[in-house]
């Protein structure tokens, strides 16, 4: 197996959770984005990066830039985290879209996480009572809608070390 490195960007924990699984299951290095210093990365030959997903976007993935500039033969793949139920395939696609540079064939894979309101800071709480609020508004909800305001109303863990075995199956049989 090559030599692997997890790097993470994780606001309230969940991304953190699932970096420490994949790093405990594969035997690599982990460490968040903000402690990252690239020339670190000369030591490694696959770079897993994870980060939650917020608006379509993957907290800190501006890092995986920055890796392919810096390292273009270096092996990367990406992990997302996010409350959005797996079988969303349509919302996953669009994340995946947003982030995974194209043609890049960098694997993309995600893990279905949660809410900390509890850890969540004050912009992050605006931007989920601004949602809450244009859901709630919506006129003729089609179940889907009010699925996600019960989802967004409390904070729950659906995390599960299970949602990381694609991903360690897919080094493992680098």
């Amino acid at each position: 197996m090559e030599k692997c490195v997890v790097i993470y960007k994780s606001k309230t924990g969940f991304t953190e959770k699932y970096a420490h699984w994949i790093g405990e299951e594969l035997g690599c290095e982990i460490y968040p984005v903000e402690n990252c210093n690239l020339v670190h990365l000369y030591d490694y030959d696959l770079i897993i990066f994870g980060g939650g997903v917020r608006a379509g976007k993957i907290d800190g993935i501006k890092f995986v830039n920055k890796t392919r500039s810096r390292f273009p033969d270096k092996k990367l793949i990406i992990f997302a985290t996010g409350a959005t139920p797996p079988e969303e395939t349509v919302a996953i696609d669009r994340v995946r879209n947003m982030n995974v540079p194209a043609n890049s064939g960098i694997p993309f894979f995600y893990f279905l996480s949660g809410f900390n309101y509890e850890k969540m800071k004050g912009f992050d709480k605006l931007v989920m009572s601004m949602v809450k609020g244009v859901v709630r508004r919506i006129k003729d909800k089609d179940g889907t809608q009010d699925a996600m305001l019960a989802a967004m109303k409390n904070s729950y863990d659906h995390s599960s070390r299970e949602y990381i075995d694609p991903l360690v199956d897919y080094v493992k049989s680098l």
